[in-house]
């Protein structure tokens, strides 16, 4: 029950921004734009789960080292997990860029509401 519930709540609170994220763009009135809001919503999760690979898995880490005062190996794995998360950010959004046309075919857009406006 520990580790479950701060796992719960982390759902909860993301699908609370997710909510608010719809709510907001909703009140301009315009479906394509709620659309576009929830269809890049599983791709900003795998963004977010990215981010959390680097970042639990090294708080994890630099938090036993800090019980074992290994000093010099807790800059190495925060600085590690900094870069790391970086360059695989980077990685990820210049792929998104590139291939955006078939991840959106992928993600179910039809690309005539693309290019009708």
């Amino acid at each position: 029950m520990t580790l479950a519930i701060p796992t719960i709540i982390s759902q909860v609170v993301t699908m609370i921004y997710n909510l608010a994220d719809t709510f907001f763009i909703g009140q301009l009135g315009d479906p394509e734009m709620v659309a576009a809001v929830s269809l890049v919503s599983p791709w900003f999760n795998l963004l977010t789960a990215l981010g959390n690979l680097f970042g639990l898995g090294a708080s994890s880490l630099i938090s036993r080292l800090l019980g074992a005062q290994r000093e010099n190996d807790i800059r190495y794995v925060s600085s590690f997990s900094i870069w790391s998360g970086a360059a695989v950010t980077l990685v990820f959004s210049v792929f998104s860029y590139i291939f955006r046309m078939p991840l959106l075919d992928f993600l179910g857009v039809s690309f005539l509401s693309i290019y009708s406006k």
